[in-house]
């Protein structure tokens, strides 16, 4: 290991084992290591020397926590940053792969497909940056790395935080490349960030019509320039060779977009990466005859590509691995099987995003009563998310084609344009295009779920014919609460789903008669008390109330029995929620939610056989669903499988940090394995993640692995906060209860448990066999309640 490897080595000794260094480029050193709490490997970038001198470390912190509240599934995230032997550092996840730069060593144009993909994936992670206020400033093939079929762009805002740590009294101290006033990359530099004029988001994407003339025509377009004097001043003055002279199968409207990107002057350039993508769509995407209509798109149309539902950040390799440690991961592309992916939002309103995730799942929903297999309401759009392109997700969905499509809106009227492809070579079989009046909403997604499954049934199964649904509602403002409660009960945490209440109770206000509001109501309360320390009964005899409303008004809805399943269940009626389980599955077997609830409450009841069963099933349903893939650890941790149940945990936490119930499961894994002292380290960075205000789950599990490794003080410390958030008594939950027994406060322990079996808390009614309550066990009068939870 080289001197500056060592000096870091020994600055970061408590946190970070610095396994090797990797490289550099002109802003930092890179070194391989490993995270001790989490024995997981980052990436420790410490700021180049000739920068680093003057830089302010707390003003470059500062910057650099900006750029972390970038979570994007194209853009590498950056986790901490600091001070170690005196130079600033950051860290970020390690990422499996190749960079761009090495990629495109072979001096050869990358095939057309490719490039295409590269570029979409960068343009998501720049909409998306964009769109936060954040521009890279050093966007080049070294900061984009290739893992798994997709980019993504590393190194966001580290040049702004550079810049922004060198400056004083709103002017920078020091030059900081050998050319050019601010920080970058001379051969990618902008003419305007070249002789340090004031940059904005413009300048991202002259970077990227550089990048992009690279990948198609095999060559920078200065290459011939050698020296960054040479390479700035091109930019400055030398136009291009056209791209269609060095490649002539790059199609011309994909050469004119890189081009525009490549104009001296911002203001000759797209407007925004959001606008640029969705020409790269129109320029990649064939176009049928008489396609064109008489509603004609300006030249310019303000352009927000959606981030779609649960807005999912995925890691290729906990996707790998719980692809692999799945038993119903697809084996192989299925026959006459589809998949809907959310509809781009075109309408340049970030607002009208929900409408095309809505009408994926409306779509959705219209097929699979027709008789098409469709397979991931949910799982396409996250895989969407990481940036999969189209043939990759059919891959992953085990499907034979895919449904995609654009939303536009503009100047009272909507465009909505669908597309079949095929998966086995991303063909367009169909497509077609709707323009309908705006205040039409609610009528042109029926037209659409009704005509798309028409003809797809046509072209998949020739036999079948589409049935004609009748309209949910005439009320157009309430179809988009409805839509957008949907896109937000699909996130699951307790703010969205708080969210998703306002939303259908507005719908339903508005709509007295709109069952289908009324059941989505039902089922975002049933499931709210697993994510806030509240009265369950109450909050479930909401659901109750919702869902039988909507059952007088229309029986056929699955999601209203799936809800009385659930709240009967969390009530202890564990006769009348099967009964709805099995009514709701008679009704539409493919709804992923009621299979895994009617797993959770077999898991309950000893029989884990068939809670895998089940749980299976919604997880072909969903293969890339996180919550159907904590179903599984719960039922695995219930079997005392806490080697299969903390792998399950730690996979899908990779795929997404955010997603809290695989934090606190991972825990409870991790102290039933023992290793408790990873627990804690674990619970202690998740706990600091969440909103102020009352306990969580997790705060209880903490206490409770204090007490486990015998770290008494910490336990009693963290008891007595968690009594002063709850308002100065102790939350009724299982995790306290057992935290208390351990501790030796048995009777105090005994009486908070039956106090939460009374209050129904969720994760103790769910999970009465779990191995936290084995030393209560030993009591009669425990055992005896927990026995009850199980068998009623």
């Amino acid at each position: 290991m080289t001197d500056a490897g060592a000096r870091l080595a020994a600055a970061l000794a408590d946190r970070y084992r610095i396994e090797r260094e990797l490289g550099g480029g002109g802003m930092s050193r890179v070194f391989l290591a490993t995270e001790t709490a989490l024995g997981r490997e980052v990436v420790v970038k410490v700021v180049a020397a000739e920068l680093a001198e003057g830089v302010s470390a707390e003003r470059f912190t500062r910057e650099v926590q900006l750029a972390a509240r970038l979570q994007q599934a194209n853009i590498v995230p950056v986790l901490t940053s600091g001070v170690a032997d005196g130079v600033p550092y950051y860290t970020m996840p390690f990422v499996q792969g190749e960079s761009l730069r090495a990629r495109l060593a072979q001096g050869q144009p990358l095939p057309v497909t490719e490039a295409v993909h590269i570029l979409r994936d960068i343009g998501r992670a720049l909409a998306y940056a964009h769109a936060k206020g954040v521009i890279h400033r050093d966007i080049k093939p070294e900061n984009i790395l290739l893992s798994g079929g997709a980019a993504v762009v590393t190194d966001f805002g580290i040049a702004k935080a550079i810049t922004a740590s060198r400056t004083q009294d709103g002017a920078a101290t020091a030059t900081l490349t050998q050319a050019g006033g601010s920080v970058g990359t001379p051969a990618y530099m902008a003419p305007e960030q070249a002789v340090g004029d004031v940059v904005d988001h413009r300048t991202d994407l002259y970077a990227w019509g550089v990048i992009g003339y690279e990948m198609l025509s095999g060559a920078h377009p200065f290459g011939r320039h050698t020296t960054p004097q040479q390479l700035i001043a091109a930019h400055l003055t030398e136009p291009a060779a056209p791209i269609t002279g060095k490649n002539p199968a790059v199609p011309p409207a994909l050469a004119a977009l890189v081009m525009r990107c490549l104009e001296k002057s911002p203001a000759a350039r797209p407007d925004s990466a959001a606008e640029v993508l969705a020409a790269l769509d129109t320029a990649t995407t064939p176009v049928p005859s008489g396609a064109m209509s008489s509603m004609t798109a300006p030249r310019r149309l303000p352009v927000a590509l959606m981030a779609v539902a649960g807005v999912v950040v995925l890691a290729l390799a906990g996707w790998m691995l719980t692809r692999r440690t799945s038993p119903t991961a697809p084996a192989a592309v299925a026959e006459q099987s589809l998949a809907v992916l959310p509809l781009a939002n075109l309408s340049g309103d970030k607002a009208d995003d929900y409408f095309g995730i809505g009408l994926a799942e409306e779509i959705t929903r219209a097929l699979a009563k027709n008789g098409v297999r469709v397979i991931g309401r949910v799982s396409a759009g996250a895989l969407q998310a990481r940036g999969l392109d189209e043939r990759a997700i059919a891959k992953e969905l085990g499907v034979s084609s895919l449904l995609t499509g654009t939303v536009q809106r503009a100047e009272g009227q909507v465009r909505i344009n669908v597309s079949l492809l095929s998966a086995s070579d991303g063909a367009v079989r169909w497509t077609d295009k709707y323009d309908r009046p705006l205040s039409n909403v609610f009528a042109v997604q029926d037209e659409i779920a009704r005509t798309v499954a028409a003809t797809l049934l046509g072209s998949l199964r020739p036999q079948a014919s589409a049935t004609a649904t009748r309209p949910e509602t005439d009320d157009p403002e309430a179809h988009a609460l409805f839509l957008q409660g949907r896109v937000l009960f699909n996130r699951r945490t307790a703010q969205t789903l708080r969210q998703a209440i306002a939303l259908f109770e507005g719908a339903a206000t508005r709509d007295p008669q709109y069952a289908r509001a009324q059941a989505s109501l039902a089922m975002a309360l049933a499931v709210l008390p697993a994510y806030v320390q509240d009265s369950t009964a109450p909050i479930e005899a909401r659901a109750i109330a919702a869902a039988e409303r909507a059952i007088a008004m229309d029986s056929t809805i699955p999601e209203a029995y799936t809800a009385l399943g659930y709240g009967y269940d969390l009530l202890g009626e564990l006769g009348p929620a099967g009964e709805n389980y099995r009514r709701s599955l008679a009704l539409d077997s493919t709804v992923a939610t009621t299979w895994g609830w009617y797993g959770l409450e077999a898991s309950r009841l000893g029989d884990f056989a068939t809670a895998h069963q089940r749980i299976g099933r919604a997880r072909e349903l969903e293969p890339a669903s996180l919550i159907a893939r904590v179903w599984e650890v719960q039922v695995l941790e219930a079997e005392r499988r806490s080697v299969d149940a903390e792998a399950l945990a730690a996979a899908v936490i990779a795929l997404d940090s955010t997603f809290n119930l695989a934090w606190n499961y991972r825990a409870i894994a991790l102290v039933g394995l023992g290793r408790t002292s990873e627990a804690i380290a674990l619970l202690e960075r998740h706990v600091t993640t969440l909103p102020a205000g009352r306990p969580e789950e997790a705060h209880g599990l903490l206490a409770y692995a204090y007490a486990v490794a015998g770290r008494t003080k910490e336990a009693r410390a963290q008891i007595a906060r968690i009594r002063l958030q709850a308002g100065g008594r102790l939350p009724a939950t299982g995790a306290v209860a057992a935290a208390l027994d351990e501790l030796g406060d048995h009777q105090a322990a005994v009486a908070l448990l039956a106090e939460a079996i009374a209050r129904h808390d969720s994760w103790l009614v769910q999970f009465p066999r779990a191995k936290r309550y084995d030393r209560l066990r030993r009591d009669p009068r425990a055992a005896a309640m927990m026995d009850r939870l199980g068998t009623r």
